[in-house]
């Protein structure tokens, strides 16, 4: 948290930030909205680096759109020369063009027919299995069940490694329980990805099924330019999908609960029509938008009145972007009689959320089914619940309950 400022030439210096932390479970939006209550970008100096933040909508997404000026091959704003890249979300275009490309069928629109009744069905199970319990640890129990499994079977990955592929994940984009990134863990929990993807790569070619469907069984076909793509190419680009398919959805669905939970009118509203839940989903993810985009600066740009040259990094808050009271009434309130409106969380420009369509149909299935059968809970707890901030936002906890019948 910004605990005051000093000023470096046009740029106030927010001192106290920190890109990655823990603490209360939305303090991590919290620290946004008090910086951007005073400034539109702010210069932070970290111990392993100094970056500029950007608080204004306008110039996120003007900024996110611009990849002239501002490069992906660095996405964190502590690793301007970071150790590895990851396809194709560290690529600009045009390389980033083709892999997108390539890859756009497997998340399109067309495809969510095909999967929603596994996905209907998978949420059935889970709450099949604690509905009259009364009780659940929401985050755990369901929110990163419900859609890893889902990307489990997209990827071709068996679901009995769920649990292992979780703890990876979290080894890898989660800070340690003192808020610290922690390199080695994250670069030993890399390595193994890799060597259960190229372990899973080999089993595809050994055994090819002629009618599978998952991403892994495609891969040793696929061809950018007219070149067979590397193993080394593959592995990487199942790294990025694996991250994401694991992380984002779970995420926003323990966010936008512990919402509902905490706020009953908006509970209710839900509860007696089920079928609002599209609507819902769209307000609940403009204002809890979890993703925190770095950029590294290609060449000499003027932002918001601040001069930046070559190699300099720039973060790119989502939430700053749903959440500025420049362009919203009450940005930083859940409000589901609002007239929807464009948003940012996930992304823009040419890197915007590859999955978009399947976790908004993913996080809504999710509300309107939980909502029919279990329409009034709690938190289980008065303790805070804990939170964490680096690449994206996460609640670590969220303990519900309810009545049963």
């Amino acid at each position: 948290m910004a605990d005051g400022e000093t000023r470096s030439g046009t740029c106030p210096v927010a001192h106290g930030f920190r890109f990655a932390g823990a603490g209360e479970a939305l303090a991590g939006f919290a620290r946004y909205d008090e910086l951007q209550d005073e400034h539109r970008i702010v210069r932070v100096e970290e111990p392993e680096g100094s970056y500029h933040v950007l608080l204004d909508r306008e110039l996120i997404a003007a900024g996110l759109q611009d990849t002239e000026t501002f490069s992906s091959n660095a996405i964190t704003p502590l690793q301007p020369n970071p150790l590895y890249s990851v396809i194709p979300i560290m690529l600009d275009p045009p390389e980033h063009t083709k892999w997108r490309r390539l890859l756009s069928g497997y998340f399109a629109v067309r495809r969510l027919p095909l999967l929603d009744a596994r996905i209907r069905e998978r949420c059935t199970q889970l709450l099949d299995g604690f509905e009259h319990d009364g009780a659940c640890e929401y985050a755990n129990d369901f929110a990163f069940r419900f859609p890893t499994s889902i990307f489990l079977e997209i990827m071709g990955l068996p679901a009995d490694e769920l649990d292992t592929l979780l703890e990876w994940e979290r080894a890898i984009l989660y800070p340690g329980p003192d808020g610290s990134i922690q390199p080695e863990g994250r670069i030993t929990a890399v390595l193994k990805v890799f060597d259960r993807f190229r372990e899973l790569i080999a089993e595809r070619r050994a055994a090819p099924a002629r009618d599978a469907d998952d991403i892994v069984s495609h891969a040793a076909s696929w061809e950018i330019d007219g070149a067979p793509v590397s193993d080394d190419e593959i592995l990487s680009c199942c790294l990025l999908l694996f991250m994401a398919g694991l992380d984002t959805v779970a995420n926003e669905l323990s966010f936008a609960m512990h919402h509902l939970a905490t706020h009953p009118a908006d509970r209710a509203w839900l509860a007696e029509d089920p079928n609002r839940s599209v609507l819902a989903t769209e307000e609940l993810l403009r204002t809890f938008a979890i993703g925190q985009i770095a950029r590294k600066v290609r060449r000499e740009t003027d932002l918001g009145g601040v001069r930046l040259s070559p190699g300099d990094m720039v973060l790119f808050p989502l939430a700053a972007a749903n959440r500025d009271p420049a362009h919203l009434d009450h940005p930083r309130e859940v409000d589901f009689g609002r007239e929807l409106r464009p948003h940012y969380t996930f992304g823009a420009g040419p890197h915007r959320c590859l999955g978009s369509h399947l976790a908004r149909r993913e996080i809504a299935v999710a509300l309107e089914l939980w909502h029919q059968r279990i329409p009034d809970y709690e938190v289980a707890t008065d303790m805070p619940l804990p939170g964490h901030w680096g690449s994206v936002h996460g609640l670590t906890s969220l303990p519900l309950r309810w009545r049963t019948a």
